[in-house]
């Protein structure tokens, strides 16, 4: 009756693991795959390492009757060293012993031990080959009465001092505790009465019963309580050994090997036959499952081919449908495009490679003249011939043809580019053409009615500014024949009408300079001859008391009128001076440097009152000044100034916080000139 029991145990074994192993060699090759691609050719240098080893925890590890460790874990570390060459010296320890001297370094390894996150900061864990777990261990008498953890209240529990089983049997009410070193020790207390149950693994629990011979006495129930994986533990940073065993241990698992060594601890003898049966089933399995593998390949290909030609004819006859469809929409949307490009005021015209017109929009045949009866590729047109040349040239536009067209002027803006297919190979060329006519006569409208702005904007400002000097002039003429007998009024129109004489000298010398500037004299000028009129203008920044912080690259070399540009930078300074005199903070400074290999880059920035929007605006204005006594022909004359030596000027300004002008000035050129001589300081 036994035997028929362990042979029922047996099929129902095998059935259940029937699936599991099925896919195990495709399980295998995914395993080692990485393994035989990466694996590497050297872990470490050192040969021998000392393995410690728990002496009380068959089948794991335990002592025997020579003093030497035997047992799952002691063969596994066997099979790792042979595959690296290696030598394993084995100390049996108890756990805390044998962490301890992992920590202290007495030992590189520990053969078997349960992960945990405590120990993960000091210790590196292999990959695990097996999974531990606690179950219950209680005398016969009382399995009516405890069924799983949640019975152990109120009962009296030894267990070895792991911290995850012992939290969570504290935190059940009025249960006493008894904490062992190690599993033997606590089931004795068990056995001898001392306990009602023991929480421990079953394996060692099952080994120990046996020797004891306690077997018939005892009941271990399978309830899993807090499982954890069984690994090797090395020191923390030992990458090398880590390595070698992972490396082993992987390869182990993907051979079966590692069951192998499992099964040969744990298995009893009837379960060793059941394996060897498992074996045998597999391997009968494998082979069946190719046959038929093989057998369904063939049905499923011989029903493709029957099927082929049914799905080819519903095929052919879909693309039939589709070109159908395509065509169609080919067809929309010609006449979508057509209708587009017939409604644009861009004339677009296509050529063949030799310039014969292949297509062309209303718009362009209403712009070229060309006829909507005589077929394209006949048609000539003289003004396509005149743009048809930019073939010749490299840039394919913008450009602008003007033409006098039955004595009225016309203006095309367009543009030539090369057509490909979609292999990059050119089939012709596209015209763009605009008409500008209409555009051109607005902007020429536009300027003229600009020139007659500042036409006026300097008559007014011409009116205004003389107004003032000749109204003191005839004021003092008219008073003249009364009171030419006081020496007061003679000694102030000696004094005032010469000065207002001046003034409108002034002003018109400005008004000449501006409208007419003579044509620059350029030559090589550094910044130092540039900046030596600072020194004419130190006691002015002395008498106001205003901090001047210059900044000059020696190295710049400009290619201007060196007499111009020192008229602009006085009047920048000047009018930086009158900025900042009536601010707390006085501080001017004058930057010259580089800012690429053509040009360089003066600014001069204060800590002035700085300008509204409004005055940015109409800063180069002829007339425009802030001044009481100011003419405001300063900016604009400089502005004109720093044009006519291919400059720029730029101005950035905050209310109250200040202002930055900044002169961009051509720097000079060894292959501009050879003869030029360098400017001199004034």
């Amino acid at each position: 009756m036994q035997e028929s029991l362990i042979s029922m145990k047996g099929v129902v074994l095998i059935v259940n693991n029937y699936i599991k192993t099925f896919i195990s060699p495709l399980r295998m090759l995914i395993v080692l795959a990485p393994f035989f691609l990466f694996a590497p050719t050297a872990f470490a240098e050192k040969t021998t390492y000392k393995v410690a080893g728990e002496w009380a925890l068959p089948p794991f590890s335990y002592t025997k009757e020579d003093g030497k460790l035997a047992g799952i874990s002691i063969d596994l570390m066997e099979k790792v060293a042979i595959e690296n060459g290696l030598t394993f010296e084995y100390v049996p320890m108890s756990k805390s012993e044998a962490q301890i001297a992992l920590e202290n370094g007495t030992v590189d390894a520990i053969a078997g031990i349960a992960y945990s996150t405590k120990n993960d900061s000091y210790f590196d864990f292999s990959e695990p080959f097996f999974t531990m777990s606690d179950s219950l261990i209680i005398p016969k008498d009382k399995k009516s009465r405890i069924k799983g953890i949640g019975d152990v209240r109120d009962l009296h529990v030894v267990l070895e001092n792991r911290t995850p089983v012992v939290e969570t049997l504290l935190n059940m009410r009025n249960t006493k505790l008894t904490l062992s070193t190690n599993q033997f020790s606590g089931l004795l207390a068990l056995i001898k009465g001392r306990a009602d149950v023991f929480i421990g693994n079953k394996w060692t629990a099952k080994v120990y019963l046996q020797q004891l011979n306690q077997e018939e006495n005892f009941v271990i129930l399978d309830e899993v309580i807090e499982p954890a994986d069984y690994t090797i533990a090395v020191k923390e940073g030992n990458d090398g050994l880590l390595r070698m065993i992972n490396h082993t241990l992987t390869t182990l698992k993907a051979q079966g090997e590692v069951n192998t060594v499992i099964n040969k601890w744990v298995l009893t003898k009837p379960d060793a036959v059941i394996a060897r049966l498992e074996y045998f089933i597999l391997l009968l399995t494998v082979v069946l499952s190719t046959v038929a593998l093989i057998l369904l390949f063939i049905y499923i290909w011989n029903h493709r081919l029957k099927k082929a030609v049914n799905l080819q004819t519903r095929t052919l006859r879909r693309l039939n449908e589709n070109l159908q469809e395509q065509r169609q929409e080919i067809a929309d949307n010609y006449a979508f495009k057509e209708l587009i490009l017939n409604n644009i005021d861009t004339g677009i015209v296509t050529f063949a490679p030799d310039f014969t017109i292949t297509s062309s929009n209303l718009k362009a045949m209403e712009m070229l003249n060309l006829s909507t009866i005589t077929p394209l590729h006949l048609q000539k047109s003289s003004l396509l011939e005149q743009m048809s040349q930019l073939s010749k040239h490299d840039s394919a536009g913008p450009y602008i043809l003007e033409i006098n067209e039955k004595g009225h002027r016309k203006a095309f803006f367009y543009r030539l580019l090369k057509m490909y297919d979609s292999q990059r190979m050119q089939t012709g060329y596209l015209l763009s053409i605009n008409d500008e006519t209409e555009k051109k006569k607005l902007e020429q409208k536009l300027i003229t009615q600009e020139k007659l702005h500042a036409l006026g904007q300097l008559v007014a400002g011409v009116a205004h500014e003389i107004r003032n000097p000749l109204t003191a002039i005839k004021t003092f003429i008219e008073l003249l024949p009364r009171k030419y007998d006081r020496p007061q009024f003679r000694e102030m129109m000696m004094e005032h009408v010469p000065a207002e004489v001046n003034r409108l000298e002034m002003i018109v010398s400005d008004l000449v300079d501006y409208a007419r500037p003579r044509p620059p004299n350029k030559q090589q000028c550094t910044a130092s001859d540039l900046t030596s009129l600072l020194a004419f203008l130190q006691v002015t920044f002395e008498k106001k008391q205003i901090m001047v912080n210059p900044s000059l690259n020696d190295q710049l070399i400009f290619y201007i009128d060196p007499q111009q540009i020192r008229q602009v930078l006085l009047n920048l300074i000047l009018n930086a001076i009158d900025a900042v005199e009536e601010t707390p903070e006085k501080n001017l400074t004058i930057t010259m440097e580089k800012e690429n290999e053509h040009s360089g880059r003066i600014m001069i920035a204060d800590t002035g009152k700085g300008m509204k929007q409004d005055e940015l605006n109409r800063i180069f204005e002829p007339f425009y000044t802030s001044k009481e006594k100011g003419v405001g022909l300063g900016l604009a004359l400089s502005y004109q100034l720093i044009k006519e030596n291919d400059g720029d000027i730029q101005v950035f300004s905050q209310y109250n916080k200040g202002t930055i002008f900044t002169v961009t000035l051509p720097l000079y050129q060894k292959e501009e000139t050879n003869d030029e001589a360098a400017c001199t300081s004034h």
